[in-house]
């Protein structure tokens, strides 16, 4: 059996005669769900009996002229659609020697790029299955088999892939496989139970090709002592939040891997040169969850930890948070914990490699008043500062913030208080470290398939994003408040990344950081 596994090439989205992105394309950023796939997959059929060859193939680093594919209205102007890496003709090849084509796609304004993609693979082999995953998958299949796929797996996929391979392998019907439904000739693999993580093999690393030149953290340029190879790496998955915004509730329950298990992880990375970890699971202090009388879930979950981190550091690895940290955890004893910092936070910047951490990033999200009552994990400005404050005595002075404007209510004056706010942070960090780098991505609150948020609020979309999937992205603005239309929110968030960091957006990101020209009118 073929097995062969796809990242379509990435979508980017310029306004017309505009020079840079909409928002990044970043072509080498680590990826991890693929190969994460790739080993469990591999591990099954081993155990199974299945003769397989798995490829992973990253059509993204191949770098062909960027192809134009689409235009769409947006306000006054318009957006044009583009897609970064090979041209989709470059990989016919491997097409036809595959007996199955999977293509993993987690954002919805990917899926125009990921269908196109899947639709081209059908028409140069049509015998091969073509399967999708992946988190917008998930949430949307019906769409994707609607759009050249002919089965999707919904959730995580290591089992029940691998249990789909298995009955091609066998000419079996997949529907007595895996549990399934029907939708038109196509088919849906329900999720099936959640996996535990200490079984989970390492991600399949040796199947990627020249790991050295996966140079990009996915938060801008790292401090130039911060060595390649990196990799993406959870030992989590899950979160207690159920952030109304956020598709991670779609993940099932958390769950976490023991210290013993990550060891092997990290055992692993070494051994295939990994100097730099990109810690991407959604809340690795959700080992420090309390319950409603304040007892500690999990009573090993701080000192354990602690433990990764001194394994991190005894391995030698630098590392950042890439996917945020629930910060206000630090101060559920009433005063930053300081023990748990100095092990997360260490590093040692004296050699020619940084070791420890470099890089925080911080989910603010609204910096209204009381941010508790709209995400119960947040904390005050002054708590949040008090905080960052006692980070930067471990030397993190790489530290990104995400706010989120568009919230309901917001109007002009509401986004001027955000600004404000964040521009005092700013200050205030530099007063206490001149060296300190702080970064602000804003975001456009969006509503992404799979969240509470889509559910309850989905009507309220300008835009059909089953035709115009590219606009469902924290980068545009696909929807109005009371108070704010789409694309004034859009040019507020320019208008404040301007702002908040000047000339490191070109640094860090690429984008376009000028407001879009002209008065932006509302569209029917």
């Amino acid at each position: 059996m073929r097995v062969h596994l796809y990242y379509a090439p990435y979508p980017g989205q310029k306004f017309k005669d505009e020079e840079h992105t909409i928002s990044p394309v970043r072509l080498f950023n680590p990826k991890s769900a693929l190969v994460t796939l790739a080993a469990g997959t591999r591990a099954y059929l081993s155990e199974w009996g299945v003769d397989a060859e798995l490829r992973v193939i990253d059509t993204q680093v191949d770098e062909d002229e960027p192809v134009h594919y689409k235009t769409f209205g947006y306000g006054a102007s318009s957006i044009d659609c583009l897609r970064y890496g090979g041209a989709f003709e470059r990989y016919d090849q491997s097409f036809r020697e595959a007996d199955i084509i999977g293509v993993s796609n987690n954002f919805t304004n990917s899926a125009g790029v990921v269908t196109d993609f899947a639709k081209h693979a059908r028409t140069v082999n049509p015998r091969a299955v073509v399967i999708g995953g992946g988190m917008d998958v998930t949430a949307r299949p019906e769409w994707y088999l609607d759009n050249g796929f002919d089965v999707v797996v919904q959730l995580e996929g290591e089992l029940t892939f691998a249990k789909v391979v298995e009955a091609v392998a066998r000419k079996q019907p997949i529907k007595e496989a895996v549990l399934t439904r029907e939708h038109g000739p196509g088919l849906v693999v329900l999720g099936g139970p959640a996996l535990k993580l200490d079984d989970l093999p390492p991600m399949a690393l040796d199947l990627v090709d020249e790991l050295g030149r996966y140079n990009d953290t996915g938060e801008g340029t790292p401090p130039p002592t911060v060595a390649a190879p990196f990799t993406c790496f959870e030992s989590s998955r899950g979160c207690y939040r159920t952030c109304s915004f956020c598709a991670t509730p779609l993940r099932g329950k958390y769950r976490y891997m023991s210290p013993e298990a990550v060891e092997r992880h990290f055992a692993y990375f070494r051994r295939m040169g990994i100097r730099n970890l990109l810690f991407q699971e959604d809340n690795i202090l959700s080992r420090l969850q309390r319950s409603g009388r304040g007892t500690m879930l999990h009573k090993q979950g701080r000192e354990e930890v602690k433990e990764i981190f001194r394994l991190a550091r005894a391995y030698g690895f630098s590392w950042e948070f890439a996917n945020g940290l629930e910060f206000g955890k630090f101060l559920d004893l009433g005063r930053p914990d300081t023990d748990l910092m100095a092990e997360m936070f260490w590093s040692d910047k004296s050699g020619e490699h940084w070791k420890g951490c470099y890089r925080v990033q911080i989910p603010l999200e609204f910096l209204g008043d009381d941010p508790g009552s709209r995400f119960n994990k947040l904390r005050e400005f002054e708590e949040e500062l008090e905080i960052l404050d006692a980070m930067l005595e471990y030397g993190v002075t790489y530290q990104t913030f995400n706010v989120l404007i568009g919230h309901d209510g917001d109007d002009a004056a509401a986004i001027d208080r955000y600004l404000e706010r964040s521009l005092r942070l700013k200050e205030a960090l530099r007063e206490r470290d001149a060296e300190v780098v702080p970064y602000f991505n804003v975001y456009n609150r969006t509503l992404l398939p799979g969240t509470a948020d889509f559910r309850n609020k989905h009507e309220r979309l300008r835009f059909d994003i089953e035709r115009d999937p590219e606009v469902i992205s924290v980068y545009l603005a696909p929807m109005d408040t009371e108070y704010l239309t789409y694309d004034e929110l859009l040019d507020a968030r320019l208008r404040m990344m301007s702002e908040l960091n000047e000339g490191l957006i070109d640094q860090y990101d690429g984008i376009q950081r000028r407001p879009v020209a002209g008065k932006a009118q509302r569209t029917t």
